[in-house]
C-alpha cells in the first residue's frame, strides 16, 4: 500500500466515480490508475468499488470508509508539510480564498493590499461562486479559506467563524418614485414594483423573499442574479428595482441610482469563515483571517476548530 494508491482512490471518489476524470485531474493515465486501485483492494482484502462492464457504478461499503480513511491519511500527511513550512522564518507559498462577487468586489481589497505588505512572499489566489460551491472547494481543500453566508446544505467537517454582518437597502434608478416618497418604505411599497432579487442560492436572496412571505405579500420579481454589479446595471437601465447589501453601493461611483434605507424590511446577513476542521493552518492563513477580524486571533481560531458547537453570532461585526 503506498501514498499514489490512496490518492488514486480519493480523486475517483472526488470525480464522480469516473476514472477518466480522476486521470486528468492527477496527470495520469487511466489504465495507470485501475491497475493501481486493483492493488490496493488486493492489499486490503475486499473490493471497493462496484464495476459494472467498463465502468464504476458505485463504491462498496468498504469503499466509501476506504476513502474516508484516505482523505484524512492525505490531510495528516498535508498538515506535516504545514508544520514544517509554518517554521521558516521567511513564509512563502500560496493562500486560496473562496468566496463571493460582493466579498471580492466590495470588502476584501483592503485586506488584500495590506495582506501583501505583510506577507510578500505568498501569492494570492481568489475563486468566486455560490456559498454551496465555497463550502465545497474548502470540504475538498481545493481552497484554504472560505467568506460567504450560510450555504444550502449542512458542512460537519467544517467550522464556521461569523465574521460580517451584512445590512440590505433597496436599490432605486435616480428619481425613481420610491425614492421620493417622505416616510419609511414597507414591504407594500416594493411590490408596486418590477424586483431584481439576488438568486436564491444566496442567504441574501432568500432572507429577501422570506421577508415578503412573512408580510402576506408576493414581490414581482422579474430577473435573479448571482453578481451585485449585474444587478446594479440592470436596476440603473430600469429594468427594476432591488435589495442589496450596503456594502454594495457606492454613492460616488454609482451615480445613476439610489439607495434606501430598508434595516427595518429584512434581517441582517451574516457571513462565515469557513475552515476545514481537520486541516492545519499555514501562519499566513491565520493571519489573512485576522485581517478580516480582530476577533480571530491564531489562538481564537484553534479553539473554535476544536469547538463541537456552532460559534456564537455575536462575533460577527458591521463591514467597515
Amino acid at each position: 500500500m503506498n501514498l499514489q494508491q490512496l490518492r488514486y482512490l480519493v480523486a475517483t471518489a472526488r470525480n464522480g466515480l469516473n476514472l477518466s476524470s480522476a486521470a486528468a485531474a492527477l496527470h495520469t493515465s487511466q489504465p495507470g490508475i485501475s491497475r493501481q486501485l486493483r492493488l490496493l483492494e488486493e492489499e486490503i482484502g475486499a473490493e471497493l468499488l462496484v464495476r459494472e462492464g467498463n465502468r464504476i457504478g458505485a463504491l462498496t461499503d468498504a469503499g466509501s470508509a476506504a476513502v474516508d480513511i484516505a482523505t484524512r491519511v492525505l490531510q495528516e500527511l498535508e498538515n506535516l508539510r504545514t508544520v514544517g513550512a509554518n517554521a521558516s522564518a521567511d513564509p512563502v507559498g500560496s493562500l486560496t480564498i473562496a468566496t463571493t462577487h460582493v466579498h471580492a468586489r466590495y470588502i476584501l481589497m483592503p485586506m488584500v493590499q495590506r495582506f501583501r505588505q505583510a506577507y510578500p512572499g505568498v501569492a494570492l489566489v481568489m475563486r468566486q461562486g455560490t456559498p454551496d460551491q465555497i463550502v465545497r472547494w474548502v470540504e475538498e481543500t481545493e481552497a484554504d479559506i472560505g467568506l460567504c453566508t450560510l450555504p444550502t446544505t449542512a458542512t460537519p467537517t467544517l467550522v464556521a467563524l461569523p465574521c460580517y454582518r451584512f445590512h440590505r437597502c433597496v436599490i432605486v434608478p435616480k428619481g425613481h418614485d420610491l425614492h421620493r416618497r417622505r416616510r419609511r418604505i414597507t414591504v407594500e411599497d416594493l411590490v408596486e414594483f418590477p424586483m431584481i432579487n439576488l438568486d436564491s442560492a444566496f442567504a441574501g436572496g432568500v432572507s429577501v423573499i422570506d421577508a415578503f412571505v412573512k408580510h402576506g405579500v408576493r414581490p414581482n420579481i422579474v430577473l435573479t442574479a448571482t453578481d451585485a454589479d449585474v444587478i446594479k446595471a440592470y436596476v440603473a437601465a430600469g429594468l427594476g428595482i432591488s435589495t442589496l447589501p450596503e456594502v454594495a453601493y457606492d454613492e460616488q461611483f454609482d451615480k445613476r441610482l439610489r439607495s434606501i434605507d430598508a434595516r427595518h424590511l429584512f434581517p441582517p446577513s451574516i457571513s462565515f469563515v469557513w475552515l476545514h476542521r481537520h486541516r492545519y493552518l499555514r501562519g499566513f492563513a491565520s493571519g489573512f483571517i485576522q485581517l478580516l477580524s480582530q476577533a480571530w486571533t491564531g489562538p481564537a481560531i484553534e479553539r473554535a476548530m476544536r469547538q463541537s458547537g456552532p460559534v456564537s453570532l455575536s462575533l460577527a461585526i458591521d463591514p467597515a
